[in-house]
């Protein structure tokens, strides 16, 4: 594997499919290009996925901040998701393809791509997050806290009280705005009730003079 020499570098220790390799790179390499030293060490394709594990067997970022490591503590690089250069069942020879599509009632290598593309996906998505969102996250939940300790945001139900004895009472406009929802209830109701008494002595009505009916 070829190095990269310059009088700033870092020696990257792993083993890619139980092979010992070493890469070497200046400390001021770009991300893409230190990606491409691991991709041909694991003489993997463009398209395919690299995940790099620690020797806690936690995913790593294949990226300038790589922690320089030692022999006996090698790093495990891996091909999680690799590109298939293989002819698709059912397409080695003319006109199989179609026909084993309208045997099956679908189409096997359409079925085949998109299987590679949420492998992938899954993939990315379970791969360690940057540390700007751990960051993001940590001030999102910071922030909620603090709305949830203010009492008079309680009416937009983010109020929680962790004092234990009496509970506190709730504001007066809470009383209020239940109190008017139950009587506009009640109205809404008792406005049915009638419109059914109504449209019951309108049919018992019509019932008995079909003539009047338009």
């Amino acid at each position: 594997m070829s190095r990269v020499h310059d009088m700033a570098t870092k020696t990257i220790y792993f083993t890619v499919n139980g092979r010992p390799e070493q890469a070497e790179f200046p400390v001021d390499c770009p991300p893409l290009d230190i990606k491409d030293l691991f991709r041909s060490a694991a003489e993997a394709g463009p398209n395919d996925i690299l995940k790099l594990y620690n020797p806690k067997g936690s995913i790593i970022n294949i990226s300038p901040g790589l922690e320089p490591n030692s022999p006996h503590s090698c790093y495990k690089l891996e091909v999680v998701a690799a590109e298939c250069n293989s002819e698709p069942l059912g397409m080695d020879r003319p006109g199989h393809g179609a026909e084993l599509a309208g045997a099956l009632g679908f189409d096997l290598s359409s079925m085949e791509k998109r299987l590679q593309g949420l492998e992938k996906k899954i993939l990315f998505e379970a791969s360690e997050a940057p540390a700007v969102v751990f960051e993001m996250k940590k001030q999102v939940d910071l922030f909620r806290e603090k709305l949830e300790s203010v009492e008079h945001l309680s009416w937009l139900g983010l109020f929680k009280d962790l004092s234990e004895g009496t509970p506190k009472p709730s504001p007066f406009y809470h009383k209020r705005t239940l109190h008017k929802t139950r009587k506009e209830c009640e109205h809404v109701r008792e406005k049915f009730l009638q419109m059914r008494q109504v449209m019951a002595v309108l049919f018992l009505f019509f019932k008995k003079n079909p003539e009047l009916w338009i």
